[in-house]
């Protein structure tokens, strides 16, 4: 089969579909961070609201134009845009990859006049931003538990007013100051500045609230002002900002120490709800209680097990001792009757050889026999008091047996212990089905499962 493509034309790599190129392209584009957040001017064209809420328009000048789209803009915008209105658009450059065409993903929409204050508004927070007046390192903690909370605002404002109410809500221990100023206008600055500096050199508030309702740039520009900066810089106390709606941001929100959505959010992160540190000191007696009784319990097994040990070891100590004392006396009684006998043989003896040899002899006779009687006697109740003290030491060992777990474990018994053998199981109601238990043997330890639990039935 013939091909429509010249042989010298025919392409040596790898073929590329339509969307691998725009895929390409799109990641030329995105990937460029000179074309991410970029202002662009010009004048708007072809503006077509749809109805989820985003707009599509054409940005255009002298000699070109460019197609852009601001999503969710019916959220953000309370005017809607026309045609022929020079704007400053603020995004990103993109693809819209079904048309193979690029686009401008616009974020922030101002209008001629609007565009100038954000031009300055970039310049000052560029050089803020590298004088370090953002940085996290330079930024105050907030107060776990504030008892003092001061507001910089105006009285009159619906900021000053939603304060009041999230405060006396969440946190009605709370003592609120106020600090008046003027939030709009030319004035607003140097008065700002003014009751930030009483509010922290008062000394008498934990943190403060600098904030404001929403407005246009024009109305929110005393927060931008760079002497207003350095004030929230050089503050003492932290400072945290609500100024404004949720896409608004000021200079004052970069310097401060925390920057809150809008005022409520604002006095909510400085205010604990009282319901949640209610129940998390509820939650933390509780556990505190259990600890304690878990602690009491286990003292309360060691103790016994203590009692217990010191018993032994002390009819122990008692036994050794009678053992070393019969010893002792019996060693005594021997050598005194050995001795005593010996000296009545020396006796006999010298009685001997002065008596006649027959008279002598009878007599010698006699007195051996009852001598021999009396030491029968005297072995005898020597063996006798040995045999009662052999007695109370069999009787004193065979109760320390009987108190000794251990033998108690060798003559075939059990000791019933929880899994983590911690708490040793005396009664049923210590145990449920289901529970791990382990037995101690003698020799080791037997685990199992409790499969039902039976109580003895009480006798009557």
């Amino acid at each position: 089969m013939e091909t429509l493509v010249p042989a010298a034309s025919r392409p040596h790599g790898r073929t590329l579909t339509v969307t691998e190129v725009t895929h390409l392209v799109r990641e030329l584009l995105e990937g460029e961070p000179v074309l991410q957040g970029i202002w662009v001017r010009g004048e708007t064209s072809n503006v077509r609201p749809s109805t989820s809420g985003h707009l599509f328009f054409i940005l255009k000048d002298e000699d070109s134009s460019l197609s852009c789209v601001f999503f969710n803009y019916a959220r953000q915008r309370k005017k809607p845009l026309e045609d022929g209105i020079e704007v400053y658009a603020c995004g990103d450059v993109g693809v819209y990859e079904q048309r193979g065409q690029y686009q401008l993903v616009v974020r922030d929409l101002l209008l001629k006049g609007e565009g100038e204050l954000a031009a300055r508004f970039e310049q000052l927070k560029r050089r803020l931003a590298e004088e370090g007046l953002f940085d996290e390192a330079h930024k105050l903690a907030l107060p776990d538990m504030p008892r003092t909370v001061g507001v910089v605002t105006s009285p009159q404002a619906a900021a000053f007013t939603d304060v009041v109410n999230v405060l006396s809500r969440r946190a009605p221990y709370l003592r609120l100051v106020l600090f008046p100023t003027a939030v709009q206008g030319e004035k607003a600055a140097p008065q700002l500045i003014s009751a930030l500096q009483r509010a922290d050199e008062s000394g008498i508030c934990d943190v403060l609230l600098l904030v404001r309702g929403g407005g246009s740039l024009e109305d929110l520009w005393c927060f931008n002002d760079e002497a207003l900066a350095r004030q929230i810089y050089a503050t003492g106390t932290p400072v945290v900002t609500g100024v404004g709606h949720e896409v608004d941001y000021t200079i004052a929100d970069f310097v401060a120490d925390y920057r809150a959505p809008t005022p409520s959010a604002a006095a909510e992160i400085v205010a604990p709800d009282v319901v949640s540190l209610r129940a998390q000191l509820v939650a933390g007696a509780g556990e505190l209680f259990r600890a304690a009784r878990r602690r009491l319990r286990t003292l309360e097994q060691g103790l016994t097990a203590l009692r217990v040990e010191r018993l032994v070891s002390e009819a122990r100590r008692r036994i050794k001792e009678q053992e070393a004392d019969i010893a002792s006396d019996s060693c005594a009684l021997q050598k005194a009757v050995q001795h005593w006998l010996e000296r009545r043989v020396l006796r006999l003896e010298t009685a001997q050889l002065r008596l006649s040899p027959r008279r002598a002899l009878g007599a010698v006779h006699n007195r051996m026999r009852a001598l021999d009687e009396r030491a029968e006697s005297l072995v005898r109740r020597i063996m006798d008091a040995l045999a009662g003290y052999q007695q109370r030491v069999g009787m004193a060992r065979a109760t320390l047996t009987g108190v000794d777990p251990e033998a108690t474990l060798r003559r075939g018994f059990a000791l019933l212990w929880t899994d983590d053998r911690q708490q040793l199981i005396t009664r049923v109601a210590q145990a449920s089905a289901g529970s791990r238990v382990a037995a101690e043997l003698a020799d080791g330890f037997v685990l199992g499962t409790v499969d039902r639990v039976e109580r003895k039935e009480e006798e009557e």
